[in-house]
């Protein structure tokens, strides 16, 4: 993927994108390459070219959240750089992953040179708070069923008549995304696939059909 087909810079000029790639220095990660770990300074903005990140966070025992997953035409980082505080989160790849890499001193030139970008910049800013909100209020008001639903339901694309996850998804995986223990996950699981609701192909879950209001 190139910078011109990021959504952030659409109806930018090909002057201004070539202008900020200048910027950029351009790094390939391995899979399971820790990125960014939380509590760390912030130097950097990531542009993701090709590949996928999970953004985490984890506590002292060792249990995780994860809090996104961002692939080619996503970015991260930059809250740290707007706010100069360290990283709030940690990021690890889960394919290799090749990113575009803007440095704090660039990122500042950047956003001063070029009000467009800082508009857009602050937009996605927005839309991710508002996103996030809504996410968490869901969640807390759900129970664990249900919030495994809306997360199938979130991560699933329709691929002829059927709905298909394209991530692969272990059991911990899923317990991580809705904050539950990986036992209560397999359960919930295990009866789906009996009622015939999901099924697995090639390690991808499918829904096969409406799943259940409650569980």
């Amino acid at each position: 993927m190139e910078l011109n087909e990021f959504p952030i810079f659409k109806d930018f000029d090909d002057e201004l994108i070539k202008a900020i790639s200048e910027h950029l220095h351009y790094r390939q990660f391995p899979k399971k390459t820790q990125v960014v770990v939380e509590g760390d300074a912030s130097h950097s903005m990531y542009f993701i070219l090709d590949g996928r990140v999970k953004v985490y966070l984890d506590d002292d025992s060792g249990k995780e959240i994860v809090v996104n997953i961002h692939g080619p035409g996503e970015f991260f980082g930059e809250l740290g750089l707007i706010e100069g505080i360290p990283r709030t989160a940690s990021v690890l790849t889960m394919e290799d992953t090749r990113v575009g890499i803007l440095n704090d001193q660039d990122f500042r030139t950047c956003m001063q040179q070029y009000p467009q970008f800082s508009m857009k910049l602050m937009h996605n800013l927005v839309t991710r708070l508002r996103e996030a909100t809504e996410t968490i209020r869901k969640l807390g008001l759900m129970d664990v069923y249900r919030r495994i639903v809306v997360t199938f339901l979130n991560m699933a694309e329709e691929d002829n008549g059927r709905m298909i996850i394209r991530e692969k998804l272990t059991q911990q995986n899923i317990a991580s995304r809705v904050g539950a223990s990986r036992e209560m996950v397999a359960r919930i699981l295990k009866d789906l696939r009996t009622g015939s609701y999901i099924s697995m192909e090639d390690g991808l879950i499918v829904i096969n059909k409406a799943l259940p209001h409650s569980w």
